[in-house]
């Protein structure tokens, strides 16, 4: 029985990354609100890999989630 948990997590794990063919990932676009408040969700999708514009919103630069409450991953769009 552990091993089909650990089979089910290792697959779903997987099957929640959002790639494309270029192997980078859109993820959702975060603003700061400042410091000890919580990130504040765009509703936009930009991605990890390295582009010619940053990832902003309404004038603001937005980033990723890295871990739950700190949003510092630098984001990028075409």
């Amino acid at each position: 029985m552990p091993a089909i948990a650990i089979v089910f997590a290792v697959a779903a794990a997987f099957a929640t990354q959002a790639k494309d063919e270029n192997g980078s990932a859109l993820v959702d676009a975060y603003i700061p609100m400042g410091p000890g408040q919580p990130c504040e969700n765009t509703g936009l999708k930009c991605e990890t890999t390295v582009l010619p514009n940053i990832c902003t919103y309404q004038g603001q630069q937005a980033f990723g989630l890295e871990g739950l409450t700190s949003c510092s991953v630098d984001l990028y769009r075409d």
